[in-house]
């Protein structure tokens, strides 16, 4: 799986330069943003930064994920010690069969 994304990456890593080549003529195509004011940014520019934006918008969503899982993980971990402790507890209880042998044999005394 992670070679698809790096490939995947990749190839919108080429799409995003070959955007770039074709776009730098000698004055560059410029964008008008407003974002707290107005400004006329390079459109090369501009994809570059949403592409970046997204990169890290992509990043933060998956460490999210990543922690939830590994919180997950180590409940499910205590959670599997539990059990363990608690059937080795069962195994160690003498069998009723035993028990029952001993009170007659007690009692025959």
């Amino acid at each position: 799986m992670k070679i698809v994304m790096f490939i995947i990456v990749g190839v919108v890593f080429i799409l995003g330069i070959s955007f770039a080549a074709f776009n730098s003529g000698s004055p560059p195509p410029m964008a008008t943003v407003r974002f707290f004011g107005q400004h006329d940014v390079s459109v090369v520019l501009f994809g570059f930064i949403c592409f970046a934006s997204g990169i890290v918008s992509i990043i933060l969503f998956t460490i999210a994920d990543e922690l939830r899982l590994r919180a997950k993980i180590r409940k499910l971990r205590r959670e599997q010690e539990k059990m363990r402790k608690e059937i080795n507890a069962l195994r160690n209880l003498p069998l009723a069969s035993e028990i029952l042998t001993k009170d007659i044999e007690e009692k025959r005394e």
